[in-house]
């Protein structure tokens, strides 16, 4: 038994817990001196200023999300390799960009030789919610795109073509779950990058100054690292509620805010639909309808016998509730 005991204690161990702990100490702060190019198309200029002036007021996100970022990497590096197994020639790989006039700086995912030109690549992962709304979404219509870190990117590759002087860019996504991949080529819009040139100007002209813009609130404000620590610090929603920083969640939250609608109204036509059939047997259309009848037994148990027999069990009731417009 003393062995048995031995060996149990031994192998008492949580592998996991182990591996978010490592995972763990990779949630830092990591202050730059620069506007990025992947946060250049953010709307908010007090968040662009704060990133580079008062780094530390950003609030860490948690392990959860680390692990994506993590997953992200590995995903991209599948990517990779898989171009390089196809015979598509990547080079410059994480080459880094900057430009001084503008304060701007980044580093590319890479560059793809194709047809003897060499164009800026970007690879995303992305949950099956976000890759189903990117799919069939047209480059331009990006910057009106639903999900607001999608509108991002077009800004992000954008400035990697001007900064390397080129008309044209891809950036190619990749179903975390199912391997799919889908392809978007941008072409430069100098109106559009044009905008985003002048909101960096303004942002490093506050940067100067050391001074934050004022407080305007927008659609990033629920899910931005300084809400809660520079812009609203009073902001409460009640005792108990944690503030979570999950796209993915978040996606899949706001196609069951697109759902709800639909099954509501499929509820309602379904019941009065099956109320017209009831006992009926038809075609319609290309429709086949059949109703048919059948008996059940139901027992009525007094209350006094019932009672008896009750049991308390602990269940929740979940209520999600859109925040905003």
């Amino acid at each position: 038994m003393r062995a048995e005991a031995q060996a149990q204690k031994d192998f008492d161990i949580d592998l996991v817990s182990i591996l978010d702990r490592e995972t763990e100490k990779k949630i830092k702060l990591y202050p730059h001196p620069n506007n990025r190019a992947s946060e250049a198309g953010h709307p908010c200029h007090r968040f662009l200023v704060a990133s580079r002036i008062c780094p530390e007021k950003r609030a860490l996100h948690d392990v959860s999300l680390q692990r994506i970022f993590e997953e992200g990497n590995l995903h991209e590096e599948d990517v990779l390799r898989k171009l390089d197994r196809a015979g598509i020639k990547v080079i410059e790989q994480q080459r880094a960009f900057e430009w001084r006039k503008f304060q701007l700086a980044g580093h590319i995912d890479g560059k793809v030789v194709l047809n003897g030109r060499v164009i800026p690549l970007e690879i995303k992962s992305c949950s099956p919610n976000v890759f189903r709304s990117i799919k069939d979404l047209d480059p331009k219509d990006f910057i009106k795109a639903k999900y607001p870190w999608i509108r991002k990117y077009p800004a992000q590759i954008m400035l990697y073509m001007l900064m390397d002087g080129i008309d044209v860019g891809i950036m190619l996504f990749k179903n975390k779950v199912t391997g799919e991949m889908v392809q978007k080529v941008f072409h430069l819009d100098y109106e559009y990058t044009e905008l985003i040139l002048q909101k960096l100007e303004e942002v490093n002209e506050y940067v100067a100054k050391e001074a934050l813009p004022p407080v305007q609130e927008c659609e990033e404000c629920k899910r931005c690292p300084f809400s809660r620590t520079l812009c609203f610090p009073d902001q409460d929603f009640g005792p108990g509620f944690a503030i979570m920083s999950d796209e993915e969640l978040e996606a899949k939250l706001e196609r069951w805010n697109e759902l709800r609608g639909y099954a509501k109204e499929f509820s309602e036509l379904d019941k009065e639909l099956k109320e017209i059939f009831k006992g009926h047997k038809t075609i319609v259309g290309n429709f086949k309808i059949e109703s048919k009848e059948y008996t059940a037994t139901r027992y009525n148990i007094p209350k006094e016998i019932k009672s008896q027999f009750a049991v308390k069990q602990t269940y929740y009731r979940t209520t999600i509730e859109r925040l905003g417009q």
